[in-house]
């Protein structure tokens, strides 16, 4: 910890003081702050969601601290990634670092140690936080599956079918499912993974899924693999019940899953709420609500430089409500919301 705070004071003494000859006074220039997002591509649509929250953290909280967002498309390849890690370091000399996904921020841990560079990822995998300056705020991975499974047990499902792409998120919720179901009273009757690309017709599998007589699908993948599998999965069955983490809110097409209810972060805070939707013109959505939490709580800590970081995290007024530190892993509660 006194390691990491040596660094935020230096990183605040290297952003200051450019002496203006002609004027006679301290010019500061402002903290760079580097972000790594998929702006094009297949997830373009959550760098995108992304780069709104990340925006209007200037309009909405006129933080103490004068920075700068320096972008990087990485199309959510790990190649890329590591590419604009290295940029945004050597080149543009960024201060610190922001990623938005678990694949993103474990190729950018390695590039943000080596150069002393404090790096806040968003994941539920906090394996890259071994490393000193390595950060995730996300929820723990064990409570996002009992949040839902509580739910699920509350609404009198008992068997699940679970159909998970193969990916570092998925992988960890169905294996967290798998081992918490029994603990709720509820078994799994199907199982299949998925290979997100690999095809675009998965009704073989969804009719093999039904003949279990499941009373719930907790698919868990991202668009557009989701969209396609809950598609498809109507067509058969147009009362299917389906489930997932965040996917539903993350989606393009969000109005497919009217009335089902789907593990998100969510906030109470309406005034937020109501001031995004009246800067962009929509309601709130879930990555856009993940990067203005991501980077309000980097400027809170940039600010407190001298405080200690469980101090930081302990009172920084998130809108996720009350945040906690575990180890390198700040952590929340999400919630279950219905799609209306």
């Amino acid at each position: 910890m006194r390691k990491l705070l040596l660094s935020l004071c230096m990183i605040l003494a290297l952003v200051a003081c450019d002496k203006a000859a002609e004027q006679g006074k301290e010019t500061v220039k402002p903290l760079k702050i580097g972000v790594i997002l998929p702006l094009t591509g297949a997830n373009s649509y959550m760098g995108e969601q992304m780069r709104e929250g990340y925006e209007f953290v200037k309009e909405y909280l006129n933080p103490a601290v004068d920075y700068e967002l320096i972008y990087f498309d990485d199309q959510q390849s790990p190649a890329k990634a590591a590419l604009g890690a290295k940029k945004l370091i050597e080149v543009d000399k960024v201060n610190v670092l922001l990623t938005g996904t678990s694949q993103t921020a474990s190729v950018v841990a390695e590039a943000a140690e080596k150069a002393k560079v404090l790096h806040l990822g968003i994941s539920s995998d906090n394996r890259f936080t071994q490393r000193d300056y390595n950060y995730t705020m996300a929820p723990n991975s064990i409570d996002e599956s009992s949040v839902l499974l509580k739910y699920m047990q509350e609404q009198g499902y008992k068997n699940i079918a679970l159909i998970s792409a193969n990916e570092v998120f998925a992988d960890m919720v169905a294996e967290n499912v798998k081992n918490l179901a029994p603990l709720f009273g509820m078994n799994i009757v199907f199982e299949e993974k998925i290979t997100p690309g690999a095809t675009n017709d998965y009704r073989i599998l969804l009719r093999k899924a039904e003949q279990t007589k499941p009373d719930i699908y907790l698919l868990q993948s991202w668009p557009p693999e989701i969209d396609i599998l809950s598609k498809q999965l109507f067509e058969i069955n147009p009362g299917a019940k389906i489930t997932s983490l965040y996917s539903f809110f993350i989606s393009g097409n969000i109005d497919m899953y009217k009335n089902q209810f789907c593990l998100n972060i969510g906030t109470d805070n309406n005034n937020f709420k109501q001031a995004f939707a009246q800067k962009y013109g929509k309601g709130l959505e879930q990555m856009s609500a993940t990067a203005f939490a991501q980077l309000s709580l980097m400027l809170d800590i940039l600010q407190n430089k001298n405080s200690d970081m469980s101090e930081i995290i302990k009172n920084n007024n998130s809108i996720f409500g009350k945040l906690t530190l575990d180890g390198r892993s700040i952590r929340y509660l999400p919630i279950v919301e219905t799609v209306e």
